[in-house]
């Protein structure tokens, strides 16, 4: 079997040798080069057979970001950016996934061991899954948006629909496709857990925020959900909605229990917690991602309540796992394409 051949991209050459020693004994994957930055990565690509590119993200030059449009404009290949913890390398990173990178991963802390063992994790199980992944490029949705009246004799805030989407790779990209499609005059709030390192999804947020109708922020614990309001889970901590006394209210509880379906936070805690929600209607969405995170929370929530279950189909998904895993288990009432997924959330409201 052919190894997989990847270009490491990176201004430090502490770095470039940290991945290459990493993956110098790998049976699946072989480091063919290596780069300072995305000029010269660019220059080994219009040379070298390259499967996969692990890309820094700051680097001196042309850096991650410039060389990263590139590639997806003339010669689309899977590329995982190398990012560091901070606040503007997240901002970045999260700009990355908006232009085509199939995943990232974050660079190791320096002294802890436990953190370079996980790095070392990651760095071969996104190159495997890279490798495999069918490229979908760049398609914003560019469709009207959709109105659904608000519910007589309710107020601003209250709750009468809940829309529960769980993504992982690949995610923010779909996100970006299918969050815009909502109006703001929805009577409902939608929870949306996506798998990513911690400081990460208050960037998402904030970028989700510039393109949407609703409210997009990250949830905060003992929060009232509101009508017209997106809510994304902090990475870390698992999300929850409980009922108040009050009827129609509902707040979001956050906590660092044991990782379930090996997340946290993880889909399957969401969609088991709407089983005790008593709104009018409840849409759960499973997007692209690895695993299958969200089938067993899925398969609870339609027993105890019943919901409509959508999933984007196999075509649309960068890795087909989570979407696909419900799909196997019948769990699914409607499968389609990433750019319809916003409007079947919307018919599933329909009275």
């Amino acid at each position: 079997m052919d190894r997989i051949k990847v270009l490491v991209v990176d201004d430090s050459v502490f770095m470039r040798g940290v991945i290459k020693g990493i993956l110098k004994n790998s049976e699946e994957i072989e480091v063919a080069a290596l780069a300072g930055n995305g000029a010269d990565a660019l220059e080994i690509l219009k040379q070298e057979k390259i499967d996969v590119v692990t890309m820094d993200v700051e680097m001196p030059g042309m850096n991650g970001l410039e060389a990263l449009r590139v590639i997806i404009e003339t010669a689309p290949i899977p590329v995982i950016m190398i990012s560091s913890h901070t606040r503007r390398e997240a901002v970045v990173t999260i700009q990355s996934l908006d232009i085509g990178a199939v995943d990232f991963i974050t660079k190791p802390s320096a002294g802890l061991n436990n953190d370079f063992y996980r790095f070392k994790r990651e760095l071969k199980q996104k190159i495997v899954m890279a490798s495999k992944v069918r490229l979908v490029g760049r398609r914003p949705h560019n469709g009207p948006v959709l109105k659904v009246p608000k519910a007589e004799g309710l107020n601003g805030d209250s709750v009468r629909y809940i829309i529960a989407i769980g993504s992982s790779t690949g995610g923010p990209m779909a996100l970006q496709r299918v969050l815009p499609v909502i109006p703001g005059s929805v009577a409902g709030a939608v929870m949306v857990v996506q798998h990513m390192p911690p400081g990460f999804t208050k960037s998402l947020a904030e970028r989700l925020d510039t393109l949407c109708h609703l409210k997009v922020r990250e949830a905060q614990d003992m929060e009232q959900v509101k009508a017209g309001h997106y809510y994304i889970a902090q990475r870390d901590y698992h999300m929850r909605v409980v009922p108040r006394a009050c009827e129609g209210e509902y707040i979001i509880r956050l906590d660092r229990g044991a990782a379930v379906s090996g997340h946290r936070p993880s889909v399957d805690v969401l969609f088991e917690s709407l089983g005790q929600v008593p709104t009018e209607k409840t849409v759960a969405v499973l997007m692209t991602g690895m695993g299958s995170d969200g089938s067993e929370g899925l398969a609870k929530l339609k027993k105890l309540r019943g919901c409509s279950a959508i999933a984007q189909d196999k075509e649309s998904s960068i890795v087909f796992g989570m979407p696909g895993t419900a799909i196997k288990k019948g769990l699914v009432d409607k499968v389609t394409d990433v750019d319809s997924i916003g409007e079947e959330i919307l018919k599933s409201l329909e009275v």
